[in-house]
């Protein structure tokens, strides 16, 4: 069952290692890869993708939340992504100046709509400071994975 449109249980990352904005990147992509998102051979080209966007700007949207993501690639088959939460945070450039908590990285195909309605979806619950303080306070993935099931049916 896809979460939001584009993750999946096993692309929900409770406790990231990442400690820079290219590495929480390649730590998303890789488990998507892992998922079968991604393929392997794709994988760099993917990351490459994402650190390009972020280079234009940051998607850093502010309140400890990034939205890193490429559109339009023809490196997946269909939209995909990956959840990942750092405790510590990470220095992202985001808007606010503050580090990012939360990441939602979102892969999406050529000739697909899904992520214009992800992201309006992801704009609505980031301002939701109890979904946000939610997820945040999450003890593991499966909680995590309740708190999206449940916030994301309120904003369908």
């Amino acid at each position: 069952m896809k979460l939001l449109g584009f993750l999946t249980r096993e692309t929900i990352l409770a406790d990231t290692t990442a400690t820079t904005r290219d590495d929480i990147v390649r730590e998303l992509v890789e488990t998507v890869v892992e998922a079968g998102g991604v393929t392997e051979k794709n994988k760099g080209q993917v990351i490459e993708a994402v650190l390009d966007r972020e280079r234009q700007g940051s998607t850093g949207i502010g309140g400890g939340i990034a939205l890193p993501h490429v559109k339009e690639t023809d490196l997946v088959k269909e939209t995909c992504g990956a959840f990942g939460r750092s405790d510590a945070g990470v220095p992202y450039s985001a808007i606010d100046g503050a580090p990012v908590h939360l990441f939602f990285l979102i892969i999406a195909p050529k000739g697909t709509d899904d992520y214009k309605g992800i992201l309006t979806r992801l704009a609505k619950l980031s301002r939701d400071d109890h979904f946000i303080r939610f997820l945040r306070d999450a003890k593991d993935t499966e909680d995590i994975v309740g708190v999206i099931e449940e916030m994301a049916s309120e904003v369908s």
